[in-house]
């Protein structure tokens, strides 16, 4: 039997399409975890790939660089599937509780610092304000002051209800009228000394049986994911982009770049994929 390959995953709606089947794959190890945790598992070489956030991603890769720049890449991108969006996704919503020109406190979600980016990047950049942006234990259990707003992602975000909201903002949607190309919030990285052929088809095969399957997948919603299944169906059928081709990529070198020159991420991050066979160093 073939070594046993470990991939690192969430269990957020959004990607289940990308790790379809992967379950029954029998020389394989599907780990699901939060988003923030999986990049400390690929780099203590517990997984072998992982759907990392974005800026998760560039965070490695900065580690990389700055120990030697001279040395060959440790983690690569496997263009075979992201998460990403290209106008409203739906599950990365920023609920206004007084005037976007009035913001003061924003409070963002532990769960994945490329939406906090994000977040922190839309409000800065494109509603013009500073606020002072904070995490939940930060805050306290009782603050002595309710934010101005409140970031939710993941399925959390998706069905999230605030009555008391004057308006939501769909971080997805302001990202692609501020910078007409698409978002990138997750992709597969993986170690480049691994076994990226493999990899890259094992999960590209997984990626081409979930897209068949997003109906199968939005009917099981409910009770996998707490997500009623008509908005699952639209929300995996018409707001989750799953390409990562080059107007993906550029999107993401342009939200790297933001991030980097707000401080949300270090310099020296670089997009890079498996070197093609015709390639020299």
């Amino acid at each position: 039997m073939p070594d046993v390959l470990t991939i690192g995953a969430i269990g957020f709606l959004n990607a289940r399409p990308l790790v379809y089947g992967l379950e029954r794959e029998a020389a394989l190890r599907l780990r699901l975890e939060m988003p923030g945790s999986l990049a400390a598992l690929l780099k203590a070489g517990e997984v072998d790939a992982a759907l990392l956030p974005s800026v998760e991603y560039f965070r490695l890769t900065a580690e990389s660089s700055e120990r030697a720049r001279s040395a060959p890449a440790r983690f690569v991108a496997l263009p075979v599937g992201a998460i990403g969006s290209r106008g409203a996704v739906g599950s990365v919503r920023l609920f206004g509780y007084t005037d976007r020109a009035r913001l003061r406190r924003v409070l963002l979600d532990p769960a994945s610092r490329t939406s906090n980016a994000l977040a922190r990047i839309i409000v800065v950049r494109r509603f013009g304000v500073s606020p002072h942006f904070l995490l939940p234990e930060a805050a306290g259990p009782s603050p002595a002051r309710a934010p101005d707003a409140e970031l939710l992602i993941g399925d959390r975000g998706l069905v999230a209800e605030r009555p008391a909201a004057e308006w939501i903002a769909d971080l997805g949607l302001e990202w692609h009228r501020f910078t007409h190309l698409p978002f990138v919030y997750a992709f597969w990285v993986a170690r480049a000394d691994g076994p990226l052929d493999r990899l890259a088809a094992l999960l590209s095969a997984a990626l081409e049986r979930g897209l068949e399957a997003r109906e199968a997948l939005a009917a099981q919603a409910p009770e996998t994911n707490g997500v009623q299944a008509d908005a699952a169906l639209r929300y995996l059928t018409e707001q989750v982009r799953y390409n990562f081709g080059p107007k993906e990529q550029e999107g993401l070198r342009v939200f790297y770049r933001m991030a980097a020159e707000e401080g949300l991420a270090p310099d020296g991050g670089r997009l890079r994929f498996p070197r093609e066979p015709h390639e020299t160093p």
